[in-house]
């Protein structure tokens, strides 16, 4: 245990946690785990901004940690961490956090897990939802009690743990809903996101996820400073930040549907009654019941017109700037006719919503010269108002913004289970990540697979991220004796593209079913394929599974959407000669250790194809600066998605397996052997997988 003196700097706090560490039982010395510590302290100590890429098995979560919690310690410095997922963040939370503190002695920096408010339970639904079920089902009844006093963060994951197959259908009628009334109700104090957000903002170490960094950025952005989430942040690190992107795309966008208009909707019913008894105190009872109707009704119109055949096509609406929007692959895309019938609805809600917080921001005015606002409990009514008021505005803003669009972006229609949509999303998000994030506080981006090509030039490029220190360390484990390779004989499999265009794609499917079918008896199971698209995989196993069950192979294969994404991994790695066909979500953070997991199957090269509104947008732009939006987009991102598929093998130095890519294009292609010079060099390459496995001595 470490012994600590009020002259102990951070480094040597550092020190003396690798040297505790150390003696752990089970422990693995990893040497670039401790320079990685030292160098996110460096970082620390200045004020710096850093890039480091961390491999899979050095450990970067700790490498992370200690050097958060010395700095706390020693000049009480305040770290958020930021990962990727819930999932990650949890194990921050749980399994790394508790280690890393036990390294140190004395009294330990305080630290909070903060997520997404619907990631928690609401405690007012539980109570009601509990009470209308109370005699119908009474396990219920049981699951909320189990869970309010076992509950330690109040969370999605915690309540499924004690609702078992229930925990589904019931978490979607008691997590906190997008808006909530605070401080007016009843169980605010108790409330588990509520605890979350105020030990959040005096936590030395906060650990969340991406989302919500980027949520307290914006929210301090359109306060002028003065409200955030997370308090003063010293230090930012994100964790997984090749995924920093698509989480900034995801907070940026703004979507304009019936189900939005019916939450609004929703919204200013709780305002009227929240209102209602104040008003009529002041004899102000009809108006303000007039406005809250006349509202109604209006967005209710708006709904009905969100049904015009005009805007149930997916197409573009606008796009910034202009030579993006005189772009001719744009103008192909391009609805003139729905562009006009979408703005004069998004104008339309805008005015509607504006003027209705307007009202409600005079009642309450009135209220108060009237001297009917001053108790406690009307205090408590305008703060619930005001609460969902600032949703309206914001939801009021983004309609006007739809159609005045900045920066690199896109507006578009388009039609889901729900109904139609106007969709408005930023493509470059480069600029809006360096005022959110870069520009406002030191950070660091951590991350197996950051780099590409030996840079990190892809990712400063597309984020905007500007450090002041690269690091790339090499990786802990011997790829050379714990891996191989295999990529198929050219001719083994047909071309996908040309498989699409010439309308073989029946064709290309039986090869790769023929491939997999190899690999899979060749492994005895145990193999995690990774598809780019569900029609994809479905074609596949349909084509497989005869082949497999002609010849009497027990080789049972798990398909991700037959059951949920947790439910389909678990049962993977519970049974060692099974297979597990997975989309995106199994690309990057799936961990399956032992020998459950002894070959990775990437079965085509993620290419993103610019097919969708925001796509086209992005490869326009490109072209208008003089880029090969191929080249310089959709390559680097296949690379770096190959790179993160690949890495679901060897997670332990105990860990041992093939990689095989059965792209044939990686043969036939000038870039098939710049993506193969990105999984690790020193596999040795195999076209025959029995001679591969072989190798391994895994048959």
């Amino acid at each position: 245990m470490l012994q600590t003196s009020p002259m102990v700097t951070a480094s040597e706090l550092i020190e003396q946690a690798f040297e505790a560490l150390a003696k752990k039982p089970g422990f693995v010395e990893r040497p670039d785990q401790r320079q990685l510590a030292l160098l996110i302290s460096d970082c620390m100590e200045e004020s710096n901004r850093g890039l480091f890429e961390a491999p899979t098995g050095l450990g970067k979560s700790l490498a992370a940690l200690i050097p958060a919690i010395a700095h706390a310690i020693v000049s009480g410095k305040r770290t958020v961490i930021a990962t990727y997922t819930n999932v990650l963040a949890e194990q921050y939370w749980h399994n790394d956090l508790p280690l890393a503190l036990s390294l140190f002695s004395g009294e330990v920096p305080k630290c909070q897990f903060l997520i997404g408010r619907q990631r928690y339970a609401c405690l007012a639904q539980m109570r009601e939802a509990g009470q209308e079920q109370l005699f119908s089902e009474p396990k219920r009844r049981i699951v909320f009690d189990a869970f309010e006093s076992e509950a330690k963060l109040g969370i999605e994951s915690e309540f499924r743990t004690i609702a078992g197959r229930e925990g589904s259908a019931l978490w979607r009628s008691i997590s906190v809903p997008p808006v909530c009334p605070a401080r007016l109700c009843p169980q605010y104090n108790a409330c588990f996101y509520y605890q979350a957000r105020r030990s959040a903002e005096r936590a030395s170490i906060v650990i969340t996820n991406h989302n919500v960094v980027l949520q307290d950025a914006q929210l301090a952005e359109a306060s002028e400073g003065e409200l955030s989430l997370l308090g003063t942040i010293d230090m930012l690190i994100v964790d997984e930040a090749h995924d920093l992107p698509q989480s900034t795309a995801s907070a940026l966008e703004f979507e304009l549907s019936e189900s939005k208009l019916a939450i609004v909707a929703g919204l200013a019913t709780r305002m009227e009654h929240s209102l209602a008894p104040l008003a009529q105190h002041a004899s102000l009872a009809n108006s303000w019941s007039t406005t809250c109707d006349t509202f109604r009704k209006g967005l209710e119109s708006c709904q009905a017109a969100m049904q015009t055949p005009a805007i149930q096509r997916q197409g573009i609406l606008a796009a910034s700037p202009e030579d993006v929007q005189s772009h001719p692959h744009v103008r192909a895309n391009a609805l003139p006719a729905a562009a006009l019938v979408a703005q004069e609805l998004a104008a339309t809600i805008s005015q509607l919503a504006g003027e209705f917080v307007k009202d409600s921001e005079a009642l309450i005015k009135q209220l108060t010269s009237t001297g009917v606002i001053g108790s406690i409990e009307a205090d408590l009514a305008r703060d619930s108002v005001r609460n969902y008021s600032m949703y309206i505005r914001d939801f009021a803003l983004g309609c006007g913004a739809i159609f005045a669009p900045q920066g690199v972006s896109v507006s578009h229609a388009g039609v889901v289970l729900s109904g139609a949509r106007i969709r408005y999303d930023t493509v470059g998000i480069a600029e809006p990540l360096r005022t959110l994030l870069w520009d406002r506080t030191p950070w660091i981006c951590l991350s197996a697979t950051l780099a590409l090509d030996g840079n990190f030039d892809f990712f400063k490029e597309i984020s905007g991220a500007r450090p002041l220190f690269e690091e790339i360390l090499p990786s802990p484990f011997d790829y050379s004796t714990q891996a191989a390779l295999y990529v198929p004989k050219e001719g083994a499999i047909p071309d996908p593209s040309t498989a699409r265009k010439e309308g073989l794609e029946d064709e290309y499917f039986t090869g790769v079913a023929t491939e997999l079918a190899r690999i899979l008896r060749a492994m005895q199971g145990r193999t995690l394929a990774l598809f780019h698209s569900r029609r994809e995989m479905d074609a596949v196993y349909e084509k497989l599974l005869p082949m497999l069950l002609e010849a009497g192979d027990d080789l049972p294969i798990y398909l991700q959407g037959r059951e949920g994404v947790a439910s389909s991994g678990e049962r993977f790695k519970k049974k060692v000669r099974a297979s597990l066909f997975a989309l995106r979500s199994f690309w990057t953070g799936f961990d399956a250790p032992g020998e459950t997991l002894s070959c990775v199957v990437l079965v085509r090269v993620p290419f993103e194809v610019p097919i969708d509104p925001a796509q086209i947008a992005r490869a326009a732009w490109m072209q208008t600066k003089g880029q090969n939006p191929f080249m310089e987009y959709a390559l680097p991102l296949a690379k770096m998605l190959m790179r993160q598929g690949a890495g679901r093998l060897v997670r332990r130095t105990e860990d041992r397996g093939l990689i095989a890519v059965l792209d044939p294009r990686l043969r036939t292609k000038r870039y098939g052997e710049q993506i193969l010079d990105n999984l690790p060099s020193e596999m040795r390459r195999f076209d025959d997988v029995d001679d591969a496995v072989g190798w391994l001595g895994l048959g």
